[in-house]
């Protein structure tokens, strides 16, 4: 009985898997799909996803981890905080649970908690195209490395997308400085307007598109005060950037 659960399952998930290629395509998305992917978490444990989505945008990296079940049984909260705890463990990847049967109050419950998207094998293909695209687009969540700045999700093309104020890009050494600087500076901008990490590989792009386009560079300079009338920045070359770009 249960070799034919598990078969089930390994079938469900090749469904899923193509499923997921489908959607890349369509989306001209350079995306890695992968099966069965072993991670190593913070508790230095590996953890096992069923089927793991991820790919760069913007110069940052999405993940996205989908749990396959094929059980008829209801889904316990046990089974979902276990499957929480993985993602936790790994970090900076989200959480979709796949089943055909239902959730039971307590799993629901951490579901909502622990922001896993729960859906059935039927309705993927229709959710991933949804509103709720946020769980296989960037959701961005990326640690910086070692900066954070802020992007336009709107802009058409890079220098859109990251360049914003009076063609300056700011960088930051430290999330708290630049959500004080959001707080104090960009309230009135609109939602698109998004504080992320910046990756290795992003770093590098904005490093190749300034020797290109000749924009400014300011990294923010702690010593001074944030509510000084002159914004504390000190500027940068293509040069400097090499000192953080391992």
């Amino acid at each position: 009985m249960f070799s034919k659960f598990k078969n089930r399952g390994r079938v469900l998930e090749d469904i899923i898997e193509e499923t997921c290629k489908k959607i890349a395509e369509d989306e001209r998305i350079d995306a890695k799909i992968s099966k069965r992917i072993p991670l190593i978490g913070s508790d230095k444990a590996t953890h096992e996803f069923d089927v793991l989505y991820e790919y760069e945008h913007f110069g940052l990296q999405y993940r996205v981890a989908i749990e396959c079940k094929s059980w008829n049984k209801s889904i316990n909260k046990s089974q979902l905080t276990d499957f929480a705890y993985k993602l936790k463990s790994v970090g900076n990847i989200n959480g979709i649970f796949l089943s055909e049967s239902n959730l039971q109050r307590g799993a629901k419950l951490v579901s909502e908690h622990e922001d896993i998207k729960f859906i059935r094998y039927s309705d993927f293909r229709s959710f991933s195209l949804s509103q709720n695209e946020k769980y296989l687009f960037p959701n961005y969540r990326t640690i910086g490395d070692p900066f954070w700045m802020f992007i336009n999700k709107a802009g058409e093309g890079f220098l859109e997308q990251n360049v914003l104020f009076n063609d300056i890009l700011f960088l930051f050494e430290s999330k708290y400085y630049a959500m004080e600087f959001q707080k104090l500076y960009l309230k009135e901008e609109n939602n698109d307007i998004e504080l992320v990490g910046v990756s290795q590989r992003h770093l590098k792009d904005i490093q190749h598109s300034q020797i290109k386009n000749k924009f400014q560079i300011s990294l923010f300079n702690p010593i001074e005060e944030l509510k000084q009338s002159k914004v504390p920045f000190s500027s940068i070359g293509s040069e400097e950037l090499d000192w953080f770009i391992r």
